[in-house]
């Protein structure tokens, strides 16, 4: 069985992005911050591709917006194996995982498996 146990939390991450499209999302969208402000580590070509946007605002319906964009998600569940590593509770092979460290199995409620190659087949 993995010992301490985490079960993961309800995160909401919120980004921004510039938009230059057609109002349904087709186009374009530069990371930036709520401001509007554009993420400097941007590419040569995504440059270029904001240069444009800049200069042809007229080729979309929404130009120049800045989106808030809302990811929510669930962080997985976690435990640490007999030998010290964190396993990461996911449906990696028939509703299982493996320690990445020592090759254990366990299910998704964190109780130790025998391997898959000893599960015995459903014909």
């Amino acid at each position: 069985m993995l010992t301490n146990i985490i079960r993961g939390e309800y995160v909401t991450e919120v980004r921004y992005e510039l938009a230059f499209d057609d109002g349904h999302g087709n186009g374009y969208g530069f990371p930036c911050d709520a401001n509007g402000v554009v993420d400097e580590g941007l590419t040569s070509d995504a440059l270029r591709n904001l240069e444009y946007c800049r200069q042809h605002p007229e080729a979309f319906k929404r130009a120049n917006e800045v989106v808030e964009i809302r990811l929510e998600y669930k962080e997985e569940d976690r435990g640490t194996c007999r030998c010290g590593e964190t396993v990461y509770l996911h449906d990696q092979y028939r509703a299982a995982c493996q320690c990445p460290k020592c090759g254990r199995w366990y299910n998704l409620f964190g109780q130790e498996l025998l391997p898959p190659e000893m599960w015995e087949e459903d014909y």
